[in-house]
């Protein structure tokens, strides 16, 4: 696990020297503080930060080249399955310098060229340079664990780990992007190619990005796949396979030359990792949590339940809110943006602890997306079929239902999810920019392409299906950049086994009922006349076959437990006026916020907010503060 940094031109030398190329790769010593290298050639430089994990010794230094010096690359990320391909590069007569998974890509690249990528099972982002065809490739893994930005000036190409590097880059233009603000008030964060940055684009999930004097090619080596024929296996059978899969995904990721530990928050995700390491692994992990003294704002309870089972240390952190609001404004610098929940500040502190006793830690996340946990929006679809019988006795019927959403229509399915899964609605955000910003705006324009792209592409499938696509396809990234930020802020690896390709694949190929199941044909019938956010996780199982998976190796409170999310409390804290204190910050004259916002609107709205009544309110608030306080920074 690295940052990685770099410049290319495609006509003539590049822009930085030797001297610049340091100082800009080493604004990520928190990716790497364990080695680096820098190459400065005539049409490019290659910066490194290097957080050893494989191969400890000098020989996994980058960049790397291979023996003929043809090929340059800096790698991010791990490859878990480089020894087998390691072994078939070495039958077709490669030899080999060091036992890195970097050398391996160099290799498999000179085999097989860029399709090389898709023999690899990891998380990754590299870029590498065919100095004989004088072609530079960006890559990044299949579901876009680890980030890579890029951007051009003039005739080159920058690319890196994180933002930093290049809106320092000698001849940036540096300008705020109000589609990646308007992005991160709805969806928490930015969603698509683009970033917070004017003209810094991100290479996305299961992309290959190719630069020559051609100019630019843009491809795709893996996606979801779209399964509109469910496969039709027996619960034993899929308990079975699933299982087995997972437990491959996590011994691969326990791999390493340096100690692996876990996060256990006590959920059922988590657990379940703690579990199967324990099960299959060769030593026992070392186990992280972190809570609050507020009742109501631990899981203590439950992460010790799993630890006293599998006879583990455990170590529980209380988090106090001063240090919360001393490391929130550090983790923006880290993360270069705003912070897209609030927890994302505990997960940044656990890593800070974590890193005492290990460099890798083991997390849950995917597992939501691709099992079914988010229950409320993946059964909204209910809500939208009835919602269409607009008329008696159906209105009558479903009176709760049309109660819920008032007066509220929806032309098609994507006006529906839109108004489930948006934070910041269009409507309300219009209200709070500026005229200028609603008109470059046009009305979210940018969003709602992208999501309605995914619609278009998955139309084949079923509404619940399109759904749960969209959140393995669009959300997790989201989601995935909050990982990377709060271990690799601490010089942490964090490694995903929901995440493995293979597991992706065959979970969209799982019938929806697998994943959300009713509890009885009672709670059918009782189903029928409640909105899907009372169905959820009341009359209904999320996660289903994940939980059974889970029964024999797990307390039965645990596989039970319904999602909680990570709660942070911030009302709490704040005396229970948590606008009061976003009005401090908001409302000032110097607010560099003022910028994009009429102040008057947004007085007018943070004052008749109640944080108390609406939770809700109170995370937009929040949303608000960390843009001010990125801006303050960045701007």
């Amino acid at each position: 696990m690295c940052g990685i940094f770099g410049a290319y031109s495609t006509k003539g030398r590049v822009t930085i020297n030797e001297k610049e190329l340091k100082i800009l790769t080493d604004t990520m010593l928190h990716r790497g503080p364990d080695g680096s290298g820098y190459v400065v050639a005539s049409n490019f430089a290659f910066g490194h930060r290097r957080l050893s994990i494989i191969d400890l010794s000098e020989k996994g230094q980058q960049p790397m080249y291979d023996k003929d010096r043809t090929v340059c690359i800096v790698f991010n990320g791990e490859i878990y399955n480089f020894q087998e391909i390691r072994e078939e590069l070495l039958e077709l007569g490669f030899l080999f310098d060091s036992n890195t998974d970097t050398e391996v890509i160099l290799y498999s690249y000179k085999a097989w060229g860029m399709d090389c990528v898709k023999k690899f099972n990891g998380m990754f982002a590299f870029a590498l340079l065919d100095l004989l065809d004088n072609k530079l490739f960006l890559v990044r893994d299949r579901v876009g664990i680890k980030p890579l930005y890029y951007t051009h000036i003039n005739n080159e190409v920058i690319f890196s780990s994180e933002l930093k590097p290049l809106i320092k880059y000698p001849g940036f233009k540096k300008s705020i992007n109000i589609n990646a603000i308007s992005s991160y008030l709805s969806y928490r964060y930015v969603i698509g190619k683009e970033s917070f940055f004017e003209n810094v684009y991100s290479v996305l999930a299961g992309q290959v990005i190719e630069f020559s004097n051609e100019g630019k090619k843009e491809s795709v080596y893996w996606d979801i796949p779209i399964v509109t024929a469910k496969q039709k296996k027996s619960e034993k059978e899929y308990t079975k396979e699933i299982g087995e899969l997972l437990v491959d995904s996590i011994k691969k990721r326990m791999v390493s030359d340096v100690s692996v530990g876990a996060y256990l928050s006590g959920g059922l995700d988590s657990s379940l990792i703690v579990a199967n390491m324990c099960i299959f692994g060769k030593n026992k992990p070392i186990t992280y949590t972190i809570g609050f003294k507020e009742e109501g704002y631990s899981e203590f309870e439950f992460s010790d339940k799993v630890a006293n089972m599998y006879q583990i240390e455990h170590k529980k952190i209380l988090m106090k809110p001063e240090e919360y609001f001393r490391k929130l404004k550090e983790l923006i610098r880290i993360k270069d943006g705003p912070l897209g929940v609030p927890n994302e500040v505990p997960l940044y502190v656990m890593s800070k602890e974590l890193k005492k006793d290990f460099t890798v830690v083991l997390s849950g996340e995917g597992a939501d997306e691709i099992f079914g946990g988010y229950g409320r929006i993946f059964r909204s679809p209910f809500d939208y079929y009835r919602l269409k019988l607009n008329f008696f006795p159906f209105t009558v019927l479903f009176s709760k239902i049309f109660k819920k959403y008032g007066h509220v229509k929806f032309k098609n399915k994507i006006d529906h999810f839109l108004h489930e899964y948006t934070y910041f609605p269009w409507e309300e955000k219009k209200l709070l920019f500026t005229q200028d910003v609603v008109k470059k705006l046009d009305g979210d324009l940018y969003c709602r392409e992208i999501i309605k792209s995914v619609f278009k592409k998955t139309k084949k499938l079923h509404y619940y299906d399109q759904i749960m696509y969209i959140f393995t396809k669009i959300h997790i990234v989201g989601l995935l950049g909050r990982v990377d930020a709060t271990t690799m802020g601490a010089s942490v690896e964090g490694r995903v086994p929901f995440l493995d390709h293979r597991l992706v694949e065959y979970m969209a190929k799982v019938p929806y009922n697998f994943k959300i199941r009713m509890n009885s044909l009672i709670s059918c019938v009782k189903s029928l006349f409640f909105p899907a956010s009372k169905i959820s996780e009341n009359l209904d199982t999320t996660k289903y076959i994940l939980r059974k998976m889970a029964e024999n190796k797990l307390p039965e409170d645990i596989v039970k437990r319904k999602k909680l999310g990570f709660p942070v409390p911030l009302n709490e804290w704040l005396g229970l006026d948590f606008n009061e204190y976003g009005k401090g910050i908001l409302l000032s004259k110097e607010a560099k916020i003022n910028e994009f916002f009429d102040q008057e609107s947004l007085e007018f709205w943070i004052k008749n907010m109640d944080v108390k009544k609406n939770p809700l309110q109170g995370q937009k608030i929040w949303r608000l503060i960390n843009l001010e306080l990125w801006l303050q920074e960045y701007s």
